[in-house]
């Protein structure tokens, strides 16, 4: 057995290691010369540049071709033009990471049973009964919850990669992705409970006012509490816009991600609006959500017209989507539907965090919050 050794970066030790594994690391380039390194059973740090096994022994590279110019502000268009640089270049882990839910999404959808909605013109009369849940449902379920946060994580990461211009391999990129997979979480735990509590509880409110028995009273509270809910979700739009990116590229635990995003995406109020970080990701995210609608409903629209051939009447097209509704088996045209939907999200979701990662930098760099750390080279765990 050979040398073992520890290697430190920013504060964190990994290992030990054998001096093999160290110039795998080095190839791939987790493992630079102003690391630290011990050897086991020696109190003393050296810089990784000085182990002459990994960086001494091969012969002199060429020049490292010059790194992109990540860190500046962009127009508009140069924001366009390197999302879709991104998304291109970076299509194959896009596509791996994209994988990892949406295979177990599409089992859910299909094995999960349908369940009716509330009546509420009669709530109180009685509880709606709950639909037996089949085991592959809640394994579907588990498993979707599990990947998740890697499959979001590693989104960041690739762009991140692409955007400065490294090239890592998969196997690098997720098993950084499986590093922030605690963070990316914990992270996800208080924004959409945020976001769940800020709808359902206003939500659960206004349906007692309908069931109160007065319709005047309940026209007004309705007005009220529907305003103020739209109001509070508008305001963690805010909050979160950068949420991801600040957890993952911003590497901070995930109450100081959610402050760092807040902080980021109201950043130069005095700057013209869509020059603002949060008018610019707010126009991404719509413009990314109506390119979605659209192309839905494009490859959506072949399977509806050709169900609906032979109707003639609008009783029998009612009867006809009533019947699919309360359908539990699903026919051939549906399982065609819904799979060239699945892969349409598959294909579309990464152009999003593409465009958020380019953005995320345009607003660091015109907000004046980048700093050493952003722009060195980014060694994933």
């Amino acid at each position: 057995m050979g040398e073992e050794w520890i290697v430190r970066v920013e504060g964190k030790e990994y290992g030990p290691v054998e001096t093999d594994a160290l110039r795998e690391w080095k190839r791939e380039g987790r493992l630079i010369p102003a690391n630290e390194l011990r050897r086991v059973g020696d109190e003393r740090w050296i810089s990784a540049g000085e182990l002459s096994e990994v960086f001494g022994d091969a012969e002199p590279a060429a020049p490292p071709p010059p790194q992109q110019d990540f860190a500046r502000a962009r127009t508009w268009r140069q924001i366009f033009v390197e999302t879709f640089r991104t998304y291109r270049r970076g299509f194959v882990p896009f596509m791996l990471f994209g994988l990892l839910t949406s295979v177990p999404m599409f089992a859910l959808q299909w094995t999960f049973p349908k369940v009716p909605l509330p009546d509420l013109t009669s709530v109180t009369s009685g509880a709606i009964p709950a639909p037996t849940v089949p085991p592959i449902s809640v394994a579907m379920l588990v498993l979707l919850l599990l990947v998740w946060p890697v499959s979001a994580a590693g989104f960041q990461i690739v762009a991140d990669d692409v955007v400065r211009g490294q090239r890592r391999s998969f196997g690098v990129q997720f098993s950084a992705a499986l590093f922030y997979w605690g963070r990316m979480l914990a992270a996800a735990v208080l924004v959409y409970g945020s976001y769940f509590f800020w709808f359902f509880v206003p939500l659960a409110a206004m349906i007692a006012f309908i069931s109160s028995g007065n319709p005047l009273l309940a026209s007004i509270m309705i007005l009220l509490i529907g305003g103020f809910m739209v109001y509070m979700n508008a305001r963690l739009f805010i909050n979160f816009l950068f949420w991801q990116q600040t957890a993952v590229l911003g590497a901070h635990p995930p109450l100081a991600a959610l402050r760092e995003s807040k902080e980021l995406a109201r950043s130069m109020p005095e700057a013209p609006r869509l020059e603002r970080p949060l008018y610019r990701g707010a126009i991404i995210a719509s413009v990314w959500l109506l390119l979605l609608l659209v192309l839905t409903f494009g490859v959506q629209l072949p399977f509806m017209l050709a169900r609906f051939v032979g109707i003639e009447n609008p009783e029998q097209a009612m009867a006809l989507m009533q019947k699919i509704t309360q359908s539990q088996t699903p026919d051939a045209l549906m399982i065609a539907a819904d799979i060239v939907t699945a892969a349409l999200n598959l294909l579309v979701r990464p152009l999003l965090a593409a465009g958020f990662v380019v953005l995320y930098y345009d607003a660091k760099a015109r907000s004046g919050r980048m700093n050493a750390k952003d722009l060195r080279d980014r060694e994933l765990p």
